[in-house]
């Protein structure tokens, strides 16, 4: 604010002392130290207001814009297809038992056992399997 007041009353006093011309005769050279001052005051004068507008106010920043990105756009996946394979399974196959005919003979001892049923059980096991199994489609 006093740098406005001084610099407002410097350029009045420079204008109001210059201001008036002399109507006198002389010399060509008489008026030159005038002018020399009114240029200096001049440049004095455009220095400060140079300095003063261009230092004690800066331009604001830019103004920053935000953009948010896009939202991500997924295809779904194509749909697959699983063909169709074999594949092994094992099944349990239960034990039996049977009556069997044992003809007579004789023993590691030399007795003679006589002809005979006897009951035989088979133990269950597992059986290894073939199986087909069909193609499909797989959803994701």
């Amino acid at each position: 604010m006093w740098k406005k007041l001084i610099s407002v009353a410097l350029v009045f006093t420079l204008v109001s002392l210059f201001a008036a011309a002399s109507a006198e005769a002389g010399a060509k050279q008489r008026n030159m130290w005038k002018g020399a001052g009114i240029a200096l005051g001049a440049v004095a004068l455009g220095a400060m207001a140079h300095k003063l507008y261009t230092h004690t106010h800066p331009a604001p920043p830019p103004q920053v814009v935000y953009y948010p990105p896009p939202e991500p756009h997924y295809c779904p996946p194509p749909p697959e297809y699983v063909p169709g394979h074999w594949e092994i399974i094992r099944e349990w196959v239960p034990g039996t038992w049977e009556r069997v005919w044992v003809p007579g003979h004789y023993d590691s001892c030399g007795n003679w056992v006589a002809g005979h049923y006897e009951d035989r059980q088979t133990p269950g096991r597992y059986v290894e399997r073939r199986v087909w199994v069909e193609g499909y489609h797989r959803c994701n």
